[in-house]
Order: structure tokens, then sequence, then C-alpha cells
């Protein structure tokens, strides 16, 4: 009687497969997640409104960073429904209204993407 062996993969985080698929190093992950995924208009405005409020977008990498952390798709969607939820509940104009944030439609898209490609 042989034994079973279970070829298991490790599972890679979102962060290394951003990171893999869009050619930058780890420590550029956090800026160039949070321009991929912010609505267009939103990435036309990042640096004006960095400058005027440097924290502006400060939920929104929250989020990216907890994104990055995901290695299979449930855990990214758990992510995108916290992150929903939370601009529900803390409603402000410019981030619901003139949507000056990170849009969760594009970084499901990209966490599907990116988490399913690779097998997990």
């Amino acid at each position: 009687m042989g034994t079973f062996y279970s070829s298991t993969v490790p599972m890679q985080q979102f962060q290394t497969l951003f990171c893999n698929r869009f050619h930058c190093p780890n420590g550029e992950y956090e800026q160039r997640a949070l321009r991929r995924c912010l609505y267009w208009h939103a990435r036309l405005l990042e640096p004006l409104l960095r400058s005027l409020k440097p924290r502006f977008f400060e939920k929104d990498l929250n989020f990216i960073q907890y994104l990055g952390a995901a290695t299979d798709w449930e855990e990214a969607r758990t992510d995108i429904n916290n992150f929903y939820l939370f601009n529900e509940g803390h409603p402000d104009f410019l981030r619901s209204r003139l949507r000056l944030r990170v849009s969760g439609r594009k970084a499901s898209r990209l966490a599907r993407q990116l988490l399913t490609s690779a097998g997990t």
C-alpha cells in the first residue's frame, strides 16, 4: 500500500502576485495598487489631494494593505466587503458622492483575476 502525499502549492499573497504581474518592488505595492484601483478622476486629483491633505487616502491605503495579505479569493472578497461596509457606514461627501477613493469594483476585478489565475 502506497503513501498518499498531498501536493499542496504554497499560496501567494495578493501583494506578491500584484508585484509580479506589474513588475514592481514590494516597497511600491501600496502606492501602485492604490493608483490602479482609484476611480479615474480620483487618479487625476490624487497628487493635489495629497498635497492639501496628506492623509486623505489613508482609509484606502488600509484597505490596500489588507487586500495585499489575501491568499485566496474568499479572503479578498471579505476585505472588499468590509471596505464597502466601512464606506457605507461612514459617509463622506468627497469619498461617497464624488468617489474620490478606491473603486471596490476595480479592486475586486483585479483580485479575482490575480488570485484565481494563480490557482488559489
